[in-house]
C-alpha cells in the first residue's frame, strides 16, 4: 500500500488536493468535526474546499485566510476549519463552530498541533 492509499483525500481539483490531517493516534479530528455537522454545512464546507482545488485559491477572505504561522481557515458562516498547506496539498486539522466574536487561541493551538504530529508521520 503505497502512500497515497494511506491519504484521506477530501477532494482532488485541477490545481490540488484537498486531505484530511491525520494524528499521531491515527485519528484525523477535522473528518469527525466535518461528519458530525448537518448535510448542508457540509455541502457548503465541500464547495468552498473544491473551489480551492480547482483554482489554488479562494479570494474572498472571508470564506479562507491565514490565522497564524502556517496554520489558515476556511470559513462558512460560524463553522471554521482549520488547515495548513504542503506543496500542492492542503491539509485539515480540526474545525469549531465558532459561536463568539475572537478567535478561539486554544482551537488555533490545536490546529498546530495536530499538523506537527501529521509532519512527524510523512517522514
Amino acid at each position: 500500500m503505497g502512500k497515497d492509499a494511506e491519504r484521506a483525500v477530501v477532494v482532488r481539483g485541477t490545481s490540488l488536493t484537498i486531505e484530511y490531517a491525520v494524528r499521531a493516534n491515527g485519528s484525523m479530528p477535522a473528518r469527525q468535526f466535518i461528519e458530525g455537522l448537518s448535510k448542508p454545512d457540509q455541502r457548503k464546507l465541500v464547495a468552498l474546499f473544491q473551489r480551492m482545488a480547482d483554482r489554488g485559491n479562494v479570494p474572498n477572505r472571508e470564506q479562507f485566510k491565514q490565522v497564524r504561522g502556517d496554520i489558515f481557515e476556511f470559513k462558512k458562516h460560524q463553522v471554521r476549519v482549520f488547515c495548513f498547506r504542503k506543496r500542492e496539498r492542503w491539509l485539515l486539522t480540526n474545525g469549531y463552530r465558532k459561536k463568539k466574536d475572537p478567535l478561539d487561541q486554544n482551537e488555533v493551538g490545536r490546529a498546530e498541533q495536530i499538523m506537527t504530529e501529521h509532519l512527524a508521520r510523512e517522514v
